[in-house]
């Protein structure tokens, strides 16, 4: 992933839709809003495709977070992203500016990318172990119906209790699936694009947070 991050594995990812490069900010704007050194737009379905994919389909899931579809080849709406130096705050008056064509943005690093597919491939996975079990009950129902129409008898295909095998698995992997969304919700937070005064908030938050931790553990010595 080094290739996608640059020489020193992380930077600031801005994923754009337009129908038109002429809609899209042009590189000296960019520049002197973002006050960065330089950046450079790639065709999300290049070489960059993969982390794009990553991108879309963790977005597609914080919208979407019931839908257990494969998202990985759907809802593709991303057009270019913009790859530029790391830790570069957001600017408000560019993000409303463009917020019609900004699909979203993080700041990343090799092992924050490592992370999103790991997290991916965990959520795909449960939802496919949800798709698979929950589907038993009608398969089951339709091989009784087979054997019944083929004039044979065998118990331990027509005696199956199919109300109470439903039942079982109305709520199969429900926590699951909350625990995939969750850990997603999470990394999206953590590396999604902030402003400068944002990033202010969340470090004086978290050290407030680790003061009350020290206090609380102080006491209980």
């Amino acid at each position: 992933m080094s290739h996608t991050l640059g020489p020193y594995g992380k930077a600031t990812v801005i994923l754009f839709t337009a129908q038109f490069d002429s809609e899209l900010p042009k590189l000296a704007e960019m520049k002197r809003l973002l006050k960065i050194p330089d950046g450079k737009y790639y065709r999300s379905h290049g070489h960059h495709s993969e982390l794009c994919n990553k991108i879309e389909s963790l977005i597609h899931i914080m919208r979407n977070p019931g839908d257990e579809q494969d998202p990985w080849f759907q809802n593709r709406v991303g057009s270019d992203v913009f790859i530029t130096v790391p830790d570069v705050h957001a600017d408000l008056f560019m993000t409303l500016k463009y917020s019609a064509h900004i699909v979203a943005a993080f700041n990343l690093t090799n092992e924050a990318v490592s992370e999103l597919g790991k997290l991916l491939r965990n959520r795909g996975q449960v939802c496919r172990m949800r798709f698979e079990c929950r589907s038993w009950p009608k398969t089951l129902d339709d091989r009784a119906k087979q054997i019944r129409d083929g004039g044979l008898s065998d118990p331990s295909v027509t005696d199956i209790d199919i109300s109470s095998l439903s039942r079982m698995f109305e709520f199969y992997g429900d926590a699951a699936l909350k625990q995939a969304n969750e850990a997603l919700t999470y990394w999206h937070n953590r590396y999604r694009w902030r402003t400068a005064k944002e990033v202010k908030d969340k470090v004086t938050e978290e050290a407030d947070a680790e003061s009350v931790t020290d206090v609380v553990d102080a006491h209980m010595v």
